[in-house]
């Protein structure tokens, strides 16, 4: 059966979506980049925002009506496991719907035909399953899955279940076979990957372990971190081990101390700018991006007033700001009153215009340095490649006389904000 995929939604979801692949091929499947001949479609899903979930059930109804013949129809991912046989009933075109713990019965599921939503949770890794990677020269190692934070606002840990770890032994060996296929660039994944613990192996154990395996062969970065379980001891590692990239995602969600306690996240704002000092005490040339949320409920506008002068304070290269979404099965839903949508579209605003400029003023901050960037692959324009910094900043290359996996090194010349342009260093 000839089959596509897309995917929606942060890199765990990329990544179940190469292990989709996968599973798929291991069972006689073709897996194309065209929709129009696919005979069956699969859709990974992401739960985590209202937006995200409307735009790819929207996708779904899109792309039933692109082949002359409607092709089955897979919802996969966080909205499967979400909302399971409901989505039989309101959408008539879905044929299966499946949930992340649920991948490997797809061949089966393919092989019967029949309508049906199988959502039970379990403890699957998919440690049988060979993931096909699509990104080269970057790739992904989910070092473990779920998470046990509960977070009031959050519906991570119902649809993606509870924290489980995946062997070191297996992780190393993994990371061991992407550095001989050439690999430069590794992420480890996890929805918390500070609260990582297997056999007595701590998370920054762990990563010193992946970084003593590449080598100078490969860079290592992972995301994401809940600020509680941040640590001296995982900065320190970043910042002995010169493979592990200059880069921290660390979502604070809300600057305001009351905000932060009906959240459920565990610390104080005094608490989270201590271990962002740490931080850059320990490595000056971090790059530092988070989360933020704008229109909690019960958020009173001084308490929004927080939020912006953390921006302004921790001063981040990247921020990604969102207006709150209702979720349901969270218990963030019983908090009151709620913030109209529009004065949180309003607050919303006024994070995402203070942080542009502030991007644009850290993205100037490094025009004229010298860097070491990995060529990744030919950018959105003819004629350009694209590359990263161990910071993850995207750097253009006015060239194609580059190979994807290759290091060059760069003096950056310009640069808008999200996007910096580089011309070769001539190191001879």
């Amino acid at each position: 059966m000839i089959c596509h995929i897309e995917v929606y939604g942060c890199q765990m979801n990329v990544h179940d979506g190469e292990i989709l692949s996968g599973i798929l091929k291991a069972a006689g499947h073709s897996v194309v980049n065209n929709a129009k001949i696919a005979e069956a479609v699969f859709v990974v899903t992401c739960a985590v925002r209202e937006h995200a979930e409307t735009r790819a059930l929207g996708r779904v109804t899109h792309l039933a009506g692109i082949p002359e013949k409607k092709p089955l129809m897979v919802l996969c991912g966080c909205v499967a496991q979400e909302h399971g046989e409901r989505l039989l009933e309101k959408m008539k075109l879905l044929d299966f719907v499946i949930g992340p713990d649920a991948y490997h019965m797809i061949p089966e599921l393919l092989h019967e035909h029949r309508r049906i939503a199988v959502t039970e949770q379990g403890i699957e890794d998919y440690e049988q399953v060979t993931a096909v990677r699509e990104q080269f020269p970057r790739s992904f190692v989910t070092v473990m899955r779920g998470c046990d934070n509960f977070c009031t606002y959050c519906i991570v840990p119902h649809v993606r279940g509870r924290e489980r770890s995946r062997p070191a032994e297996l992780i190393l060996k993994e990371v061991e076979g992407l550095v001989e296929a050439g690999y430069g660039e590794i992420t480890l994944l996890g929805q918390n990957v500070n609260s990582y613990i297997h056999n007595g192996m701590n998370f920054p154990e762990l990563l010193e372990k992946v970084s003593m395996v590449t080598g100078n062969k490969c860079r290592v970065r992972f995301v994401t971190s809940h600020p509680r379980d941040l640590t001296e001891e995982l900065a320190s590692v970043m910042a002995y081990r010169d493979n592990i990239c200059n880069q921290f995602h660390l979502p604070a969600q809300s600057g305001n101390d009351r905000v932060l306690k009906a959240m459920g996240r565990g610390y104080t704002r005094k608490e989270y700018l201590k271990k962002v000092t740490m931080l850059k005490d320990l490595m000056p040339d971090i790059v530092l991006s988070t989360d933020m949320i704008a229109g909690f409920p019960g958020e009173r506008p001084e308490e929004f007033e927080d939020t912006v002068s953390l921006l302004k304070e921790v001063r981040y290269d990247y921020a990604f700001l969102f207006r709150y979404s209702e979720r349901q099965q969270t218990a963030a839903l019983k908090i009151s009153p709620a913030v109209p949508v529009k004065e949180r579209l309003e607050r919303l605003t006024i994070l995402q215009e203070l942080q542009a400029e502030i991007t644009l003023e850290k993205s100037r901050e490094i025009v004229g340095r010298e860097m070491t960037v990995l060529v990744t692959g030919q950018a959105r324009r003819a004629g350009q490649m694209a590359s990263r910094t161990m910071g993850n900043r995207l750097v253009i290359l006015e060239s194609l006389d580059f190979t994807p996996g290759e290091l060059v090194q760069v003096r950056i010349v310009r640069a808008d904000g999200y996007t910096h342009f580089g011309e070769p260093v001539d190191l001879r």
